[in-house]
């Protein structure tokens, strides 16, 4: 497709007519021409393209109906008016190419790039004319499962490369499927004069005190030459009405011989406007713009948002402090999908609205770097993230490719940092040095394996002093009780780690959403048993028949109703003893635990509690009610109920909040049918940031059936919060 980039529409100005032309962008989104690229001999950067199918661009190929595994060429064409001015430099901006560009304008080939979630900069000026060709071969390579794929994967890709909730799932041979390649995030053309701002790495300064803070504000620039300028710095508040910060000074920028040089300014910012999280204040946010100019004019400027707030990580699990005030987390693993294209501001906030509304406050972005958007409407609403760097299970474990990890971990750091949300850094999940279980699965692993990596990597995120720092997601703080080992009941045993990263269990979906992807003849394998050749297609969509029935030991019941309904009423169930357990124990050790996961990505069967039309499952509502933030829990002092046999229900009061409720009170009800086993009140006073027991209840069972607990807490005769569980009585 041809572009005519008519700058007057902008400007009212013909390009490089003017001496005082200021700096220029646009989008070279739209329908591009492709071709399959996996033969070698094909050269795609020269030639006709008539033969070539359309692609969207931006978009994941797979998401824009092209099913391809490997390589595809790319191309385009733009025009230009022809005048150029002296010192006119042009710069192809990339968002996000997955997973290698290789980039041709006009014939010449300009970069070579890696990495699937990484902004990059193309220098184009030598190579731009009045018309011009843009050519861009991608490589979204399938790994090779006879050499390297699962345990020694070459890119670094996390949950798009494989995981549990990708088409196929984590271990079968269709765990590659629906590739997630492409020019997936948007391209830009830029026209700057005698430099080109290429990012902007901004971070707080709490060295003055939190009243007193200051910006530190680090730019990335190139220049063909050396230049004298101006740099004009402003802070201007972006959501909400207060006072601007300016600085200005001189500044001389080096040459850069192609590469890339950085300066590094400080803005104070006193008495500035904190970013909070959401129920402790407002996210306030600050438009940060850097302009480079002489006495002609500007030569270049960039803005990037941030948000001022200070974490800290308490040593002996007291708790993350963000601007002074503890926090406990409880959160959720998040991915929105796998292909990141397919998501944009709109739907990350309809998620998010989900996530508020089930009393979280943060979440796990899950093994991979998302789409930007995530976290501008993060940012905006205070919801906490805890970042994974996108490495997921085992990797090659040569110097070579941690080299690259790390290459990749400080890109991610530098170009996502400048989200307030961000509050933590997490590394790699379930290193294989951590991960014993693979010794059983790959005759090849060994203890020490990826260990380098994982702690270069942890290396340089610790880097950013700005935020918590996690270096790995080891396999201890995988609470899967009840699931993947154990029972339930073992979900009541103290927390040996002080951050749970996942629990839960599968469900299925309701049975209208699960019908648009398992064809009725399928719907009722003939057995249980996972080796039934009907569970393909199911475990395809990534149930778990083993878990489900052997560990889980779910019935299916009479029909799929009633499967559905009992895997509904086990993940429900699950959650919320695992959720209050660990709140109860909230700084004895826990001060951060994440669901395992939030929402279906693709149409299937797991551990989400919302599917993937965004249907919430029973255990939404579950989880909604064990993350309110002042909480009455039920703790039982066992799970194995029987008739006419003693046990005992303790009831709890948890306030995560920063206010007291002074005068309140606990009532509560035990019964079987209409029968009332206990019930009665208790005044308490609830102080802020607290949880403490308030009564044991000895309690015993006069029937089979479900015991029934509620209980409330109220103040003057307000209901504060409510509370219920059932529990099954055997004979």
């Amino acid at each position: 497709m041809r572009y005519a980039l008519s700058l007057s529409l902008l400007f009212c100005a013909p390009l490089f007519a003017a001496p005082l032309a200021p700096p220029e962008s646009w989008s070279l989104a739209g329908e591009w021409r492709a071709h399959d690229a996996n033969d070698p001999d094909f050269v795609g950067w020269r030639g006709s393209d008539r033969a070539w199918r359309s692609l969207r661009v931006p978009a994941n190929w797979y998401s824009a109906g092209w099913d391809h595994q490997g390589a595809l060429w790319y191309r385009t064409e733009f025009s230009l008016p022809q005048r150029r001015d002296a010192g006119r430099l042009a710069t192809l901006e990339f968002d996000g190419v997955d997973y290698f560009a290789d980039v041709w304008l006009n014939g010449q080939k300009l970069a070579r790039h890696e990495g699937y979630f990484q902004r990059f900069a193309v220098d184009i000026t030598s190579a731009l004319t009045r018309y011009n060709r843009l050519a861009v071969r991608v490589d979204s390579p399938f790994e090779d499962p006879q050499k390297n794929w699962p345990l020694r994967k070459n890119l670094m890709k996390g949950i798009l490369n494989q995981h549990d909730s990708r088409p196929g799932g984590a271990w079968s041979p269709q765990g590659q499927d629906a590739n997630s390649g492409g020019i997936w995030s948007p391209v830009r053309l830029r026209l700057s004069r005698d430099v080109a701002i290429d990012n902007v790495i901004l971070r707080p300064d709490w060295s003055q005190g939190l009243t007193q803070p200051r910006l530190r504000v680090e730019f990335v620039y190139r220049a063909p030459a050396a230049k004298a300028a101006t740099l004009d710095l402003t802070a201007r508040p972006d959501n909400f009405s207060g006072k601007n910060y300016r600085l200005s000074q001189a500044v001389t920028l080096q040459p850069t011989g192609g590469e890339t040089q950085r300066i590094v300014v400080t803005l104070p910012m006193p008495n500035a406007q904190l970013w909070w999280p959401k129920g402790y204040g407002k996210p306030n946010l600050y438009q940060v713009q850097v302009r480079l100019r002489d006495d002609r004019g500007t030569l270049d400027q960039r803005s990037s948002r941030t948000g001022l707030r200070q974490v800290v990580e308490q040593p002996q699990n007291k708790g993350w402090l963000l601007n002074g005030q503890r926090l406990f987390i409880r959160g959720t693993n998040y991915i929105g999908s796998p292909w990141l294209s397919t998501m944009n501001k709109a739907r990350y906030g309809r998620d998010f609205d989900l996530v508020e509304a089930m009393n979280a406050n943060a979440i796990r972005v899950h093994g991979h770097v998302a789409n930007r958007a995530l976290y501008q409407a993060a940012d905006e609403r205070g919801l906490l993230i805890w970042q994974d760097v996108p490495l997921q299970w085992g990797y090659n474990d040569t110097p070579a490719f941690a080299d690259n990890a790390v290459r990749q971990t400080q890109e991610m750091v530098e170009q996502f940092g400048n989200s307030p949300a961000v509050v933590v850094w997490g590394g790699q999940n379930e290193p294989p040095f951590n991960s014993p279980w693979m010794g059983k699965r790959f005759p090849d692993w060994n203890k020490d394996l990826n260990r380098n990596l994982m702690q270069r990597v942890a290396d340089t995120l610790a880097k950013d002093t700005s935020r918590i720092v996690h270096p790995f997601s080891a396999v201890e703080e995988h609470y899967w009780a009840g699931w993947y080992f154990g029972t339930l009941a073992n979900l009541l045993e103290p927390a040996k780690t002080a951050t749970i990263t996942e629990f839960g269990a599968q469900a299925l979906p309701r049975l209208a959403t699960l019908r648009t992807f398992i064809p009725q003849s399928e719907l009722w394998p003939a057995t249980t048993q996972p080796g039934d050749p009907k569970w393909t297609r199911w475990k395809y969509h990534n149930f778990q028949p083993i878990q489900t029935f052997q560990n889980a030991k779910i019935s299916r019941g009479e029909n799929i109703n009633t499967f559905i309904a009992n895997t509904q009423r086990y993940q429900a169930r699950l959650v919320a003893i695992a959720a209050e357990s660990y709140r109860r124990q909230r700084f004895q050790p826990v001060t951060a635990l994440f669901q395992f996961m939030f929402v279906e990505i693709w149409p299937s069967v797991n551990w989400g509690v919302v599917d993937y039309l965004r249907h919430p499952k029973p255990g939404y509502t579950a989880l909604k009610r064990a993350y309110q933030p002042l909480l009455p829990s039920i703790e039982p002092k066992s799970l194995d109920w029987k008739v006419g046999q003693p046990g005992q229900i303790n009831l709890w009061a948890i306030n995560d909040l920063p206010v007291a409720h002074p005068g309140s009170q606990l009532r509560w009800r035990i019964a079987q049918g209409d029968r009332v086993l206990a019930q009665g009140e208790q005044a308490l006073d609830i102080a802020a940031d607290s949880g403490k027991k308030v009564v044991e209840l000895p309690v015993t069972p006069s029937r089979q059936g479900a015991l029934r607990v509620s209980v409330t807490i109220t103040k003057a005769q307000r209901v504060l919060a409510r509370n219920q569980m059932e529990f099954d009585v055997a004979p």
